[in-house]
């Protein structure tokens, strides 16, 4: 008997068994992985900022000795010897010499803070003028940090790390101006430059979602004003006769994705009034399918209230949805990440881990790790490590049987190392391999991905980044014989929010609750 699942507990937890959904063709659902289309141009270079603003960084402290002994130099003090007659002392500039290390200290540091700020975000209008306060301040920050971290950050006697600031005061003072004026410089040559594209060949195809007049003043101001760099091609219109527009309707929602590789579309832009779901949707499966993605609210709605000031298209408000994890810069630091802590995590957890082994076969006879296919990122299958916790078994019944607090197939040993999880220390090789990652949704079974995707509408979305060691799921308490739809819920907030920040922030806390450990 097929039993729906609704609100928490899988049906059929406390019996031990789940029967199978009626998933189509027995496949387990999931998306696309992310690969932005390979049409037009992106509007702000994603490294040449980063890099111009570490070569400005490096000539402002090199340059910035020289510029202020250069000052002080032509600065006479007159020394008063009679009534009428004073004697000129030249000072003599400190023979002082910027360090190379601080220099490349200050241009990662200068890196870090600009990204902090967001002068590397893409943006609609980019203007000189706007990130003129943030490049001042990240400069005057960055420089004055850059010396007390240099020999921290690079140390390396060879390059001066211990070097003092040339210039003092003053070498800081001409370092922040000259920083400030060659980033601006370099910033307004890059967004003529990216104007000067987006009016010729670099303007993006665009597809525009919505009813409405807005959705009309909308594409007639993208048609005006070239330099924001799309090109309406056409409109998607479910409605039965869509009224006439200065941009063509292309087809209906149910052909979406095709509408978007036959016409080689590189941006969305959803115009919805306040409860069009269907807008919604097709602007989530845009995101994941990695195309660039504007939502374009009513002006003077409640939704405008809260979209930051500088991005707009000819006055019209527009907030930039923001893509997937896997299509953000900071990703590839993610998996970095990963491997340093997976590295760590074995060599440090070894004898936990050959205590742990022997512990289990002492109790339940040989076959100390377990492995079960799990389902991970965009649906892929992998094999997961464990320390056996439960006594050997039919292999089906296995797969198929819901785990649950007071299962009598659980020995003292099996017990204990639930209880303080580590019974998931081998994962660690998983994470080495790239099947997953430290900080993730937690990976299931197929039989009851099959099940729970059936069931609840947003289960699948858990599996657009890779499965994890942890989760904001488990650090809420939510382990073992807990509501799947809560689950679900926390997992998928946690990918729609993520950042690197976060993660370090559920490995903290996942480190706390180790020491206070609770569940099973």
């Amino acid at each position: 008997m097929t039993t729906t699942i609704r609100d928490s507990r899988p049906s059929g937890a406390t019996s031990g068994s789940i029967s199978r959904g009626t998933a189509p063709g027995g496949r387990i659902p999931h998306r696309r992985t992310t690969r932005r289309p390979r049409t037009g141009r992106r509007p702000l270079p994603r490294v040449g900022l980063p890099a111009a603003d570490a070569v400005c960084a490096v000539t402002a402290v090199t340059a910035s000795a020289s510029v202020a002994g250069s000052i002080t130099a032509s600065v006479a003090v007159s020394v008063t010897t009679s009534a009428t007659a004073s004697v000129a002392v030249p000072v003599t500039p400190s023979a002082a010499t910027p360090s190379p290390a601080v220099a490349v200290t200050a241009a990662l540091l200068l890196i870090a803070v600009n990204a902090v700020l967001g002068l590397y975000r893409q943006r609609l209008v980019p203007s000189v003028l706007d990130d003129l306060p943030s490049l001042a301040g990240g400069g005057a920050v960055a420089m004055a940090l850059a010396p007390a971290l240099a020999p921290l950050l690079i140390p390396v006697p060879a390059l001066g790390a211990a070097a003092p600031p040339a210039g003092g005061l003053g070498g800081w003072a001409v370092a922040v101006a000259l920083h400030t004026v060659l980033a601006c410089g370099v910033r307004g040559a890059s967004y003529a430059a990216v104007r000067g594209r987006r009016t010729g060949s670099g303007a993006r195809p665009t597809l525009l979602i919505g009813t409405g007049s807005h959705r009309h003043r909308l594409a007639a101001a993208l048609l005006d004003h070239p330099e924001y760099g799309m090109a309406p091609v056409g409109v998607v219109d479910d409605r039965q006769s869509p009224e006439p527009g200065i941009v063509p309707v292309l087809g209906r929602t149910g052909r979406f994705a095709e509408i978007l590789r036959a016409h080689r579309i590189h941006t969305v832009i959803v115009t919805p009034a306040a409860a069009d779901v269907a807008a919604h949707r097709l602007a989530g499966v845009a995101r994941d399918l990695g195309y660039e993605v504007l939502l374009a609210p009513e002006p003077g709605g409640l939704l405008a209230d809260f979209l930051p000031p500088r991005d707009h298209i000819w006055g019209f408000p527009v907030l930039r949805i923001r893509p997937l994890p896997q299509a953000r810069p900071a990703w590839p630091l993610k998996r970095a990440l990963d491997i340093v802590l997976a590295l760590a995590g074995l060599v440090v957890c070894a004898p936990v881990i050959a205590v742990c082994a022997l512990a289990v076969r002492c109790e339940s006879g040989p076959g100390v790790l377990f492995r079960q296919t799990r389902v991970g990122c965009g649906g892929r299958r992998f094999e997961l490590l464990k320390l056996r916790t439960l006594r050997p078994g039919d292999p089906h019944e296995s797969e198929t049987r819901w785990s649950i607090a007071d299962d009598r197939r659980v020995g003292p040993v099996g017990r204990l190392l639930r209880r303080t999880s580590l019974d998931e220390l081998p994962q660690l090789w998983n994470i080495l391999r790239g099947d997953m990652s430290v900080v993730g949704p937690r990976p299931e079974r197929p039989f009851f991905v099959d099940r729970f995707s059936a069931s609840l509408p947003d289960y699948d979305e858990r599996h657009r980044v890779p499965a994890g060691l942890t989760g904001w799921a488990q650090v809420h308490g939510l382990r073992g014989d807990t509501s799947i739809e809560d689950r679900a819920r926390f997992d998928n907030h946690y990918i729609d929010g993520w950042t690197l920040r976060s993660d370090m922030k559920i490995v903290l806390r996942t480190v706390v609750s180790a020491f206070r450990p609770s569940g099973s």
